[in-house]
């Protein structure tokens, strides 16, 4: 039964109608990081998908808001060690050495082994390590998107890069365009 229900397709028909349900912001934002868990709990863990990240760009600061976090284990063991709460953590756009304002102002998916360059300058290397390490993430891709004055998902696996492919790339890009539909 188990392999019968790995081969089950994610239905981003499904995703999608369910982000349609959400009328206001807060709702849509909850719904963007959370509906994939739990409606294809399964298949992700098949995709060693852990943890999603919503990340927002406030066009007046130019400061990239850590918007809303999964309720995964993943993602509340790195926050339960966190060294800083993870609403108040605020990276610049142009922070040159941050990952995610690279893949932000580039347009550019970026991936990472390394927590800190996700976290720079407002968290040491170690704090952003100790987090990643908590949370058992091997690996996290940032996948920007320009609606809403610009921001990003971040995608965090469980497993390094030569064990993804195809398949969490796919993911990554039709969940992306599903979100971007509705942040538009």
């Amino acid at each position: 039964m188990p392999a019968a229900i790995s081969k089950q397709p994610i239905d981003y028909k499904q995703l999608d109608n369910i982000l349609s349900a959400a009328r206001e912001d807060q709702v849509l934002f909850k719904a963007i990081v959370n509906t994939p868990f739990e409606e294809y709990q399964v298949q992700l863990a098949f995709l060693f998908l852990g943890i999603i990240v919503l990340l927002l760009v406030d066009p007046q600061t130019n400061v990239i808001n850590r918007t809303a976090i999964s309720t995964t284990d993943f993602a509340q063991q790195a926050r339960d060690v966190s060294a800083i709460p993870f609403e108040k953590i605020k990276i610049e756009l142009k922070e040159a050495n941050n990952t995610i304002a690279q893949a932000i102002r580039s347009q550019t998916p970026q991936g990472t082994t390394d927590w800190k360059s996700l976290f720079v300058p407002v968290m040491t290397a170690r704090q952003g390590r100790f987090s990643q390490a908590n949370a058992g993430i091997a690996y996290s891709i940032v996948y920007p998107f320009e609606a809403r004055h610009g921001g990003a998902l971040i995608f965090s696996y469980y497993q390094y890069k030569e064990m993804l492919g195809s398949a969490q790339e796919k993911f990554m890009r039709c969940y992306i365009e599903l979100v971007v539909k509705h942040l538009s």
